[in-house]
């Protein structure tokens, strides 16, 4: 009775992992998605490392830049302290967000710039409609995904390197419509500023690196002017929990641990006496 119910576990316990396994991600922004709304090119081409900023604020500013992208959930002091801690060592930090969320932190570290309310629109210039707007970078053309726009006013040590184009405007009530008052074009939509020893850049959108937005109009070669020689190193403690995307996270892990050469030939040396020891103790059983 026992060795069934022990078979009858492990056989459940292999379909879960299985179906787990092939099950795919379609969390926004995880490392794992490889849908529209996923960050799974920039993990697989840029070889991004997916950490929380805490830990992210030890690695090497010479070889990483630290990415926020879409935050959702609240900053806490720690995390501004591991920001101001990686831009002293010379590091930059990539803040991608279009709903301000990523205001709190910005009023954390006492950056003079914040991410306006309302969506990007420009129903001339972009990319299918008037939500996916064409911005400028220089003479370079950057595609946006119902982005926002930033407030520079306060900010005299910023430096605007992508606006958008006289064509556009922020819809503040999202009808889709220009009304009186709303803020026209050309608008900021992504500075940068030196900062406590480091470089902060800000992008009011944070699908401008997704996998569908990255190889439209100059998004890649954007983001390679940003990285330079560096990897990505993607805050992923500031989105909703998934717990799919954990236990996917977890096996994706122990798979890697387990191709180990060490680890893989001791299993395979460890594991015949193992069957027999076990096996052994199922018949006394």
């Amino acid at each position: 009775m026992r060795e069934e119910l022990l078979v009858a576990v492990l056989i459940t316990a292999s379909i879960i992992i299985l179906v787990t396994w092939v099950y795919p991600v379609t969390a926004d922004f995880w490392s794992l998605n490889s849908g529209w709304n996923g960050l799974e090119r920039l993990s697989s081409q840029y070889k991004a490392v997916f950490s929380p900023i805490r830990d992210i604020s030890l690695l090497d500013p010479r070889n990483y830049t630290l990415f926020i992208i879409g935050p959702t959930t609240p900053f806490t002091e720690e995390d501004a302290i591991a920001v101001k801690t990686f831009l002293r060592r010379g590091g930059k930090v990539i803040i991608a967000d279009d709903y301000g969320s990523a205001n709190q932190l910005l009023e954390m570290l006492d950056l003079p710039v914040r991410i306006e309310p309302g969506v990007l629109v420009d129903p001339l210039l972009n990319i299918g409609i008037g939500q996916l707007p064409i911005t400028y970078w220089g003479n370079k053309r950057v595609a946006l995904n119902y982005a926002a726009a930033l407030n520079t006013s306060r900010c005299s040590i910023c430096r605007v390197f992508l606006w958008s184009s006289p064509f556009s405007y922020l819809d503040l009530n999202n009808n889709g419509a220009y009304d009186p008052g709303e803020p026209k074009g050309p608008l900021p939509i992504g500075v940068s500023l030196n900062v406590y020893g480091g470089e902060v850049v800000v992008i009011a959108d944070s699908s401008v690196f997704l996998n569908s937005m990255l190889d439209r109009e100059s998004n890649k070669e954007l983001l390679n002017y940003l990285l330079g020689t560096t990897r990505p190193a993607v805050d992923d403690s500031h989105w909703q929990s998934d717990t799919l995307v954990r236990f996917k996270e977890f096996l994706e892990s122990a798979y890697k641990f387990l191709s180990l050469p060490e680890i893989k030939y001791s299993i395979a040396i460890t594991s015949p006496l193992l069957l027999v020891a076990f096996s052994r103790k199922i018949r006394k059983i």
